[in-house]
């Protein structure tokens, strides 16, 4: 019994390693193309790599270089805001997101946001959901080591420095809870999307004979409010809402 489970630990691990072979080998052929400037063949390999349940930054990103360099700058958008989401810090999805943007035709002006709530957002943004868990676990680690320091030390003052360090420590590792659950929250909620349209109007209601609000167009991003039947209630970053058609735009 013992000998077949560890011939069945051998036979998945080899199968694993086999399989992330090939995926590793269409990634590099796909590369190979791209390179080729054989944009067509090369997104078509990393859009199989994706169906294959493979979910990568570097993956996300070079889908939005290849659809950037064929003109598509609505999936390059949306696959270069899906890279960011596993990857919020990377300056040069950033960079090349804004290139995209500026390139489609709606201009958008943001909507003030309270300097906390701007401060917050960015301290978050720092780390993914897995490096903010990662944070929590080295955290608590500190937090062991010097309760430990605190409940053994036999001079006062050390005792004193451990526990305001603890206190201290204690504030930063619910922070990075919070960011790790915020962040997990948004990854897995797809409750933003692109338009993909060239044209839509925004309805005032979830229905074709609802009053024209204001016109959106290919590649520009919405917030997802709420849902009715095949309509999607949309916010922008300016702070205007409305319904549109939910095939419109894909979700993210």
């Amino acid at each position: 019994m013992k000998r077949a489970y560890i011939l069945l630990v051998f036979v998945v691990a080899s199968l694993g390693m086999m399989a992330q072979t090939i995926l590793d080998q269409e990634f590099a052929k796909a590369n190979y193309y791209y390179n080729e400037s054989r944009y067509d063949t090369a997104v078509v390999i990393y859009e199989r790599i994706l169906e294959e349940g493979f979910v990568s930054s570097p993956l996300l990103f070079n889908i939005g270089n290849t659809y950037f360099k064929m003109k598509n700058y609505p999936m390059a958008i949306l696959n270069y805001e899906k890279a960011l989401k596993l990857d919020p810090t990377n300056k040069e999805i950033k960079q090349n997101l804004a290139i995209a943007n500026a390139l489609i035709t709606d201009k958008i002006e943001p909507m003030p946001v309270f300097f906390l709530t701007k401060w917050w957002r960015n301290i978050g943004n720092q780390l993914s959901a897995n490096g903010w868990a990662s944070a929590s676990l080295k955290l608590f680690g500190l937090l062991l080591v010097l309760l430990f320091v605190y409940f053994t030390a036999r001079t006062r003052g050390v005792r004193k420095v451990s526990f305001f360090t603890s206190i201290l420590v204690i504030i930063l590792f619910v922070c990075s809870i919070i960011f790790a659950y915020q962040k997990y929250q948004y990854f897995n909620e797809h409750n933003e999307a692109i338009v993909m349209t060239p044209t839509i109007t925004v309805k005032s209601s979830p229905s074709s004979s609802g009053v024209d609000l204001f016109v959106l167009h290919e590649g520009t991003k919405v917030e997802i409010m709420d849902k009715a039947d095949n309509w999607d209630k949309i916010k922008i970053a300016d702070g205007s809402v409305g319904w549109m058609p939910s095939s419109a735009s894909i979700k993210y």
